[in-house]
């Protein structure tokens, strides 16, 4: 990991209590890192229009966990438990075509603690993120001609802004395939994306903390100890 990110999250250690890098994805710690964050997964939202019901009501999420301490509880699909369960067998797949080893990182600050990334792995300067879609028509689909769901390219794109990383490489995985079960596009940082993401993070952090103030509460107070 690079010095860079090292030290954004040895100041986010102090804040947190835990050492970061020590997490696993999914366990209580990496839930309390995530709280009020915006993250990578939700990044499309923020190129929505700030009036619309998705981005208003992602914004009263994030406040909504600030205010309480707690994540939101979340919605549970048969596509989601599918990704997971087929997640490790992606990743292992992946490490025996190349013949490399994938470092795992459970989650990347950005240069504040308002922004984050949580990639499936890391490869040297490029970050991993796998989707184990449920219908197979999508998988064929990305390995006939490269298609990335809108909401995964803002995702890849939002990494990259978040971790600073040369790329992302983004991979569908479905082991219901006799042959390619596994598509590796690399993802490239695009000028004009990084651009409407530059512009639109910090408009959605005003608009955030405007809410916040609202409700008698600020960015931080997920994690202080003053409510505890």
């Amino acid at each position: 990991m690079n010095q860079a990110i090292a030290g954004r999250m040895q100041r986010a250690a102090s804040v947190l209590g835990f050492d970061p890098f020590a997490v696993e994805q999914g366990s209580y710690e990496w839930h309390k890192m995530r709280l009020g964050v915006i993250t990578a997964s939700k990044a499309h939202i923020l190129t929505m229009k700030p009036s619309s019901e998705t981005y208003r009501k992602y914004m009263a999420e994030l406040c909504a966990e600030i205010a309480t301490g707690a994540p939101m509880e979340e919605i549970s699909s048969k596509a989601i438990a599918w990704g997971r369960e087929h997640e490790s067998s992606a990743i292992a797949t992946w490490e025996m075509i190349n013949g490399q080893p994938l470092a795992r990182v459970p989650l990347i600050y950005g240069e504040t603690m308002r922004e984050a990334c949580s990639p499936d792995a890391v490869n040297g300067s490029l970050g991993w993120e796998t989707k184990c879609p449920l219908i197979t028509t999508h998988h064929v689909m990305t390995l006939v001609d490269g298609t990335i769901k809108k909401e995964y390219r803002w995702q890849c794109q939002y990494s990259i802004r978040v971790s600073g990383f040369e790329g992302w490489i983004f991979n569908s995985f479905d082991p219901r395939m006799k042959k390619n079960q596994l598509a590796s596009i690399l993802v490239d940082p695009v000028e004009a994306d990084q651009k409407t993401l530059a512009d639109a993070v910090p408009q959605f952090v005003h608009e955030m903390d405007k809410m916040l103030k609202s409700i008698g509460h600020e960015f931080g107070d997920q994690w202080s100890s003053k409510y505890e």
